[in-house]
């Protein structure tokens, strides 16, 4: 078999700072699995460092939905234990260390324009000085760019979040998810993403501003995020741990833990839960038309997987990936050929490293890059172009 790479290199910061890392079987085998799960949730707060990682690692590993966590600001208002570095340039060292954060917890990472100013007394001060249609508008279209079946906030949207920025990012969403379903708001974006309706939105509510909450609790989903998981030989708080350390200018090194970790989810808006927070929500190929062909092949490949031989897992991989080719247009389609890519590349101990000669760079100057382009499998695999994209 000859398989044909086409590599597109985007240059970024995170490029020149971020090594490639090589999956185990253990990493690959979970991405396997994961192939077959459709379900997504998007956590949302205010800041670098205001998402709960243990409920990200969970989602995105145990329930193996695609997570992704929306941060209003990058955090340039905040303060730098590790450099003199202050406002904007803070905010590039928050930038990366959330997508260090993402890379180890396993989601994805969205931003708004709003600008952290510093600490707020108000919701009304802050939505002033970030102007609230546009950071709503911002909001909406990740909502509909990322299609999430359920939304949870950080914080409640009173005054027992403890901060104006906290406040405002739980009303924000919570508005959101009432008008990211309406074509009539923000019409620009729905040519792009079109409308999406998230099923419901939950308050990842918290002890600090509620002393008595437990899991008997009425009207709370209780979920023990701390369990553990064979295949990555950590439980999620140990996860959580490694990514929440990533926010070294914050001073947020953590140790992990191991053992029950109760997270409280309260819902705020949309169709009731009683005992999941995803329930009721399909997260099987049958929510796709002719998805249940691409399951039976997700179901073999995973059955046969060796862990002692990823690569021969590649032809039934192809296969997969020829199914989803041919169902219909739609962001399951977009997302689920990517995830197979990954594993192909995986699965092939395919190595892939941009290095630049300069650290840093301006907008039109030339940057001269080398490559490292190594197949560490016993299969056949060519380069069919690399690309640049401007």
């Amino acid at each position: 078999m000859r398989i044909l790479l086409f590599a597109l290199c985007l240059l970024s910061p995170s490029l020149f700072a971020q090594s490639p890392t090589q999956a185990s079987s253990g990493e690959i085998k979970l991405k396997l699995k994961k192939l077959s799960v459709l379900g997504s949730v998007l956590y949302v707060a205010a800041h670098p460092d205001d998402e709960n990682t243990r409920a990200i690692a969970y989602l995105a590993s145990e329930r193996m939905v695609n997570t992704a966590y929306l941060s209003m600001t990058r955090g340039d208002g905040g303060q730098n234990l590790i450099g003199p570095e202050i406002r904007d340039l803070l905010g590039l060292i928050r930038t990366q260390e959330l997508l260090s954060a993402r890379r180890i917890d396993g989601g994805e990472q969205f931003f708004t324009r709003a600008n952290d100013f510093g600490f707020s007394k108000s919701s009304d001060e802050t939505l002033e000085m970030w102007n609230r249609d546009v950071i709503l508008s911002d909001v909406v279209r990740v909502i509909r760019k990322f299609k999430p079946d359920v939304i949870i906030t950080r914080f409640p949207p009173d005054d027992r979040a403890g901060h104006g920025h906290h406040t405002s990012s739980a009303m924000l969403a919570q508005e959101a998810f009432d008008i990211s379903g309406d074509p009539s708001m923000y019409p620009e974006q729905v040519k792009e993403f079109g409308v999406w309706k998230a099923r419901r939105l939950f308050t990842n509510t918290g002890r600090w501003w509620n002393q008595t909450i437990d899991q008997n609790t009425p009207g709370i989903v209780s979920v023990d995020v701390g369990t553990y998981n064979q295949l990555l030989g950590k439980s999620y708080s140990e996860i959580a741990a490694e990514s929440r350390t990533q926010h070294k200018s914050q001073g947020f090194g953590s140790a992990g833990r191991r053992g029950e970790a109760f997270e409280f989810f309260e819902l705020a808006k949309g169709e009731k839960a009683d005992h999941d927070i995803l329930e009721s929500v399909n997260t099987t190929w049958t929510r796709i038309s002719n998805g249940e062909k691409v399951k039976t092949l997700v179901d073999k490949a995973i059955a046969n997987f060796d862990s002692e031989k990823p690569a021969a897992s590649i032809p039934a991989l192809i296969e997969v990936r020829n199914a989803i080719k041919n169902l219909e247009d739609s962001h399951w389609k977009v997302r689920k050929l990517k995830d197979v890519d990954e594993i192909v590349k995986d699965c092939l101990g395919l190595y892939l490293e941009l290095t630049a000669n300069h650290y840093w760079g301006a907008p039109g100057q030339p940057v001269g890059v080398s490559f490292e382009l190594v197949n560490r499998s016993d299969l056949n695999v060519k380069v069919d172009r690399i690309k640049f994209r401007d």
